[in-house]
């Protein structure tokens, strides 16, 4: 998870809005965004794609309803969002909260959707209504939170795993970068890594996966915040369930590491950026069978369309960008790499 906030003045053709409610149907479907007076419509990735990381609680503009609604008519099958009892307890304060509140939003965008597909706002040979029975949720502290972890908030985040939409435990994980937007200062690190060693704990104790955030200095050469996660992991073991490097943004050698644990590695906006070849570099090489795809959504909102704020809809931008970039260097079918992504997805979170 990323806190940099979308830039003002960019702001999508669907209307980001908190009360999408008053909009019209057509409008609240619309896969089009504008970006410094130019339109851009999101493209059909041809394959079942899944957003592995999606922040629904996090929005500034965007309504989550409608955003659940456009991934839909976008062709978007299956998402995974986030509940932390620290950072979204004033919007939801108990995972019970959390499911009565995301049953909600999934109840209001289905009627948004098949609304749309009555008046042909949704364009029916892309969208899937599957989305809708297919999304789930993980719960865990973020490592910003890692100071406050106390045993209140661990017996929260193991209530959680009894509801059968939380699948698995994230993001935790470690941050030892100065957060300078928000003023965040890393926690000690022996105090990140004894939340993240108690949370992996639950992951192996309830037998489900984990989602991994890992953060250091762009100029820590050590890349310490990984290396310190791969000691924690070969200690404590990788879940059998599955371990996901959430929004990797490392380079090829550090992505080989982490797959000969046997961990996926999961590719967002942020691997389209012209500045992160060493990111692709990565994702050319990842073995197929621990590919992902996820948008982090609202943060990092892939080229050309940086800059706005994120969306789940958005995964068909930087899934079908990748897959095809690898298979231009690699001989390998555009296709073949959507569909082993989302194989993946299903095994983890289907």
């Amino acid at each position: 998870m990323s806190k940099r906030h979308g830039q003002s003045g960019q702001v999508g053709l669907v209307e980001q809005d908190a009360q999408g409610g008053s909009l019209n149907p057509t409008l609240r479907l619309s896969l089009a965004y504008m970006k410094k007076s130019k339109v851009f419509e999101l493209p059909w990735a041809g394959a079942p794609v899944a957003d592995t990381h999606a922040h629904l609680m996090s929005f500034w503009r965007v309504d989550p309803v409608s955003a659940l609604a456009r991934a839909a008519a976008a062709g978007v099958g299956q998402l995974t969002t986030i509940w932390d009892p620290l950072s979204d307890g004033r919007h939801a304060s108990s995972a019970a909260e959390f499911h009565v509140l995301l049953e909600g939003w999934i109840s209001e965008a289905r009627a948004l959707f098949d609304q749309g597909v009555a008046t042909g706002a949704v364009d029916e040979a892309r969208a899937t209504s599957e989305l809708f029975d297919h999304i789930s949720y993980l719960a865990g502290v973020h490592p910003y939170g890692a100071p406050r972890y106390t045993d209140a908030v661990h017996a929260q985040v193991a209530e959680a795993l009894d509801d059968p939409w939380c699948r698995g435990i994230g993001e935790i994980g470690l941050d030892y970068h100065f957060d300078a937007d928000d003023d965040i200062e890393a926690a000690p690190h022996n105090i990140q890594i004894h939340a993240m060693v108690r949370q992996l704990a639950l992951a192996h104790e309830h037998r489900l996966p984990v989602e991994l955030h890992l953060r250091h200095e762009d100029t820590d050469d050590e890349r310490s915040s990984h290396a310190d996660a791969y000691r924690v992991l070969s200690e404590e073991g990788v879940p059998e369930a599955g371990c996901v490097l959430h929004c990797f943004g490392e380079d090829r050698a550090t992505m080989e590491r982490f797959a000969g644990l046997g961990c996926y590695i999961a590719f967002g906006g942020a691997a389209t950026f012209k500045r992160n070849e060493d990111v692709r570099e990565a994702f050319c090489a990842c073995p197929l069978d621990l590919l992902l795809f996820e948008t982090d959504c609202p943060y990092m909102a892939p080229e050309p369309i940086r800059g706005l704020e994120c969306e789940p809809a958005m995964i068909c931008q930087t899934a079908l960008t990748l897959a095809s970039q690898r298979a231009e260097r690699t001989g390998e079918r555009a296709e073949d790499i959507l569909r082993a992504a989302w194989e993946n997805s299903k095994r983890l979170f289907g």
